[in-house]
């Protein structure tokens, strides 16, 4: 079974995510980073060690671009060499295809974890979105999640930092992996729209939401949920990301799922 991933024009009784204000938002949640606090020494010491993983999953990924490289370039002495009829060339062909997988996820690494110096660009928003979905599609393939994008036509450009943005896109869609996983139903929702003089990005799950005393915590840097799986740092990072922009990110949850909604100035 693999994630569907498909582009649907909202109809008429398609509820407009400006109505997200309309309803409410949990104000604590997206003001509660507004004082500067201390880390403790455990905090400090996860975050060296973050770090370092991230250091590690660099090299690692630059490391196996070269035996990759190898390895595609005899399949194609093979298959160039094998009968377009041959039993076996659908399996050489399918190893070829994996193996191209495996070097793009690399490739996209390395590209993912550059340092970069903030360059605002006119982006199309379109595309920013497909860029942080392709990022995450492998582990929504392999935990059969369905992600769902909604795009209404004539989508106006954002002057942002790409990857940064991008960057925030792909916590979020993290985020919303992580809370379905045991959930019967699994869909993402990802949305796009322009309201006055913002766009605004709504990624909605099906899991089984944040709890009330839970909610006004989810920005502080290292507070998860996950216990050893998480770093909470995810949407500390999303957060700063899109302040930086001039930005807002606001969310709502409940038993059914959650809801953020990131709005940047065009």
């Amino acid at each position: 079974m693999k994630p569907k991933m498909k582009v649907i024009e909202p109809g008429p009784t398609a509820e407009s995510y400006s109505d997200f204000y309309e309803k409410g938002t949990l104000e604590g949640a997206s003001q509660s980073w507004a004082a500067p606090r201390t880390f403790t020494a455990d905090e400090l010491s996860h975050l060296s060690r973050l770090i370092t993983i991230g250091e590690l999953s660099s090299c690692f990924a630059h490391e196996v671009t070269n035996p990759l490289t190898l390895i595609r370039g005899h399949l194609r002495f093979i298959m160039e060499a094998m009968p377009a009829d041959h039993p076996l060339r659908m399996n050489v062909e399918a190893v070829d295809r994996a193996s191209s997988r495996i070097e793009e996820m690399a490739k996209r690494m390395l590209d993912f974890g550059k340092k970069r110096v903030r360059r605002p660009e006119v982006c199309n928003t379109a595309d920013v979105i497909a860029d942080a979905v392709r990022f995450v599609q492998p582990h929504f393939r392999s935990n059969f999640i369905d992600v769902q994008v909604h795009l209404v036509a004539e989508l106006p450009a954002i002057d942002v930092d790409r990857w940064q943005i991008v960057q925030a896109i792909v916590n979020l869609l993290q985020n919303a992996g992580d809370a379905m996983i045991g959930r019967d139903r699994r869909v993402i929702t990802i949305g796009a729209e322009s309201c006055g003089s913002m766009v605004q990005i709504v990624i909605c799950d099906t899991g089984a939401g944040i709890t009330p005393e839970n909610l006004p915590r989810i920005f502080e840097p290292f507070f998860t949920t996950k216990g050893d799986q998480g770093t909470g740092l995810g949407l500390y990072i999303t957060k700063q990301i899109i302040e930086e922009h001039r930005g807002t990110v606001d969310v709502r949850s409940s038993d059914h799922g959650t809801s953020f909604v990131i709005s940047l100035p065009l």
